[in-house]
């Protein structure tokens, strides 16, 4: 089990990859009539596909909720998503072999585990629900004018427009996004994960957060701060390895010169001339697009021969990962990343 206890939301996930379900629990959701087709839509970006970049793993992923009625939500529900394509015989002959870079050796330090079948309760398998979650959220904040946009700026070496060469509007990510999540460079990201794919291979990349509408005030300082609530549930996303807001690590090596966001009036309306700082300072949103990059390692299960160890004979062994794995996570990251941004705001605006 894992939990997230918030302001208002408290969280419970449990299952495992290869368990007959999965499920969350949430309590304190504000009362809220959600729309289940857009919600099927969203959850349907999270799913495995016939894609080059996915899993071939089929699974309906419906969630069945209990304590909700006629879509209308108001406090404590809780929603199961069953696992019926399960294959845990693709794993047998990794047993007691932790698989480079996945949790499996760490399991085993903190467990004693040794059968690291689908990745127990370390998969991203798990992430169905967050989304389900997630998908929910985005449509609260959506009635409140927040709107949530996630895509690929990299995939490998192949890079696609960056907020950072200019902030893209809510509906020009809704359009370019449309076919695959990049606003730029598709075909050639495409060609990049296939490539990792038909080599047995994978690929990383970079995903990035536009949000808009987010009223300033949200937040506070310290152990309080949002972008310090948003990392850790973006972290709680399995592939995800760091996470900048704004211009991030290029403001290491600038000058404070250049890299402060002045402020100026319009008018009578404040602006920026810039915004590096990503919409927040001080641990508080200014008003102003909150943007943050968020970087996915390559999915560690590859079909390449790999050396690792045997846990039980205490020996340096090769194997070879069977199954079904997605070549480039993050490109079904995309709306795991907008579930966690989601709820953390959920979590900082509701009533």
């Amino acid at each position: 089990m894992s939990k997230f206890t918030g302001k208002k939301l408290n969280i419970e996930i449990l299952g495992e990859s290869h368990a007959p379900e999965i499920k969350m629990a949430v309590k304190g959701f504000p009362a809220f009539k959600f729309d289940s087709d857009e919600l099927l839509k969203f959850l349907a970006r999270r799913k495995a596909s016939a894609s080059a970049f996915s899993t071939p793993r089929k699974e309906d992923d419906l969630p069945l909720f209990e304590g909700v009625s006629g879509n209308e939500i108001d406090g404590d529900f809780s929603v199961v998503i069953k696992n019926n394509n399960v294959k845990s015989g693709d794993y047998n002959e990794l047993y007691a072999k932790p698989r480079p870079s996945h949790a499996d050796y760490a399991w085993h330090l903190k467990d004693g585990a040794l059968d690291f079948s689908g990745g127990g309760r370390f998969s991203a398998r798990l992430t169905a629900v967050y989304a389900v979650l997630g998908g929910i959220c985005k449509q609260y904040l959506e009635k409140k004018g927040i709107k949530i946009a996630c895509y690929l700026q990299s995939v490998g070496k192949v890079n696609g427009r960056s907020y950072k060469e200019g902030e893209p509007t809510y509906n020009e990510v809704l359009s370019a996004t449309e076919a695959f999540p990049s606003l730029s460079n598709q075909a050639e990201m495409l060609k990049e994960i296939e490539i990792a794919r038909s080599n047995g291979d994978s690929v990383g990349a970079v995903a990035e957060v536009v949000v808009y509408g987010l009223p300033s005030g949200v937040g506070d300082n310290l152990f309080e701060g949002l972008e310090g609530k948003l990392s850790s549930l973006i972290f709680s996303i399995p592939a995800v390895k760091g996470v900048e807001f704004g211009s991030g690590f290029d403001m290491a090596s600038q000058l404070g010169s250049n890299a402060n966001d002045e402020l100026y009036y319009d008018g009578d309306i404040v602006k920026l001339r810039s915004n590096n700082n990503g919409g927040i300072n001080g641990g508080i949103s200014n008003g102003f697009n909150l943007t943050m990059r968020v970087a996915f390692k390559p999915t560690p299960s590859i079909s390449i021969e790999q050396n690792t160890i045997d846990l039980i004979s205490k020996e340096n062994v090769k194997i070879k990962i069977k199954g079904r794995h997605d070549s480039c996570v993050a490109v079904r990251g995309v709306p795991c990343i907008e579930s966690a941004v989601a709820i953390a705001l959920v979590d900082e605006i509701a009533k």
